[in-house]
Formats: C-alpha cells, sequence, structure tokens
C-alpha cells in the first residue's frame, strides 16, 4: 500500500546477482522451502507445487525467471499474494525490510526488465496475476543498495 509519505515498505531478497524490491504489500510470509513435487511440462521457472499451510501453491524460481537455474542456491520462499491466489518465489536470501522513497523506487529499473523476455511471455500468458506481482517488483543496483541505512550490514547479509 502507498504510504501517504510518499515511502513505499519493501522486502529486500537476493537473486542470482541481484537484489530485488517486493512490494511488501504482496508479501504474506517468508520460510524455508518445504518439499515440492514437480509439474510435468510446467515452464522452467516453475518448480512445482508446494502444500503451504494446507493449500497448494505454485512455487516459481525468481532465479530462472532472471535467466539462471531453477534452485541456484535457493535458501528462502517468499509466499506473496497473486490477486486472489499465492504463488511462491524461491529466492537465495531474504536480506531485509526498507522502506524506500515512491520517486526513487520508481526511477529503479524493473525486476521484469532483466527477465528473459520468453519467461516473461509464457509467465504472462499462465497467470496474469502473477506477472503482475514480478511487474512491481524493482532490481536495486549496488550503489542504490549501498546507499540505503546500513547499506553495509545489509550487502554484507546478502553476499553471505
Amino acid at each position: 500500500m502507498w504510504d501517504p509519505t510518499g515511502r513505499r515498505t519493501v522486502l529486500l531478497v537476493r537473486a542470482r546477482s541481484w537484489v530485488c524490491a517486493l512490494p511488501a504489500s504482496s508479501v504474506i510470509e517468508t520460510m524455508r522451502p518445504l518439499s515440492i513435487d514437480p509439474v510435468a511440462n510446467a515452464p522452467r521457472f516453475v518448480v512445482g507445487l508446494s502444500v503451504i499451510r494446507g493449500e497448494v501453491v505454485p512455487v516459481v524460481s525468481l532465479s530462472s525467471v532472471l535467466g539462471g537455474g531453477a534452485r541456484e542456491e535457493a535458501r528462502r520462499l517468499v509466499l506473496v499474494r497473486a490477486g486472489e491466489r499465492r504463488m511462491g518465489l524461491l529466492v537465495e536470501d531474504v536480506v531485509g525490510v526498507e522502506e524506500l522513497d515512491l520517486a526513487r523506487l520508481e526511477a529503479l529499473p524493473p525486476l521484469l526488465g532483466e527477465a528473459l523476455p520468453a519467461e516473461v511471455e509464457r509467465l504472462g500468458s499462465l497467470d496474469g496475476q502473477a506477472l503482475a506481482v514480478l511487474d512491481a517488483a524493482r532490481l536495486l543496483p549496488q550503489a542504490t543498495f549501498a546507499s540505503l541505512p546500513g547499506g553495509d550490514s545489509l550487502a554484507a547479509a546478502a553476499s553471505k
């Protein structure tokens, strides 16, 4: 949700060498990855299905969307709202929660700008609401990341 002060709360996650800012309003919780059952003939970015809190949830690898492997050291699962449904995002790490100035956030490159075009097209054809969640996410260049309050400690956490 947009803050009247012109700031937005984001969850910072790491996927491949990127630090990504997910809108906190879309995040339900973060956890260690649970058991994931593969799905035959699924796009390469769909790792499979997982039962989370009694609900079957599709799990998408953020690294795969950005051109990497499906399970590149994924140590965390971020459960997000995709419209009325939920979706799990596999990420390497959850770095932290930050409040960013809206103008600064809008100036950052969109996460999907670095995604493989074929993967974005396929995700959009499968689930427009999931695409909308990722479309709202932003990539933080190293200089922006380092300039955040506590950026040195956040950078150290992200590089682990």
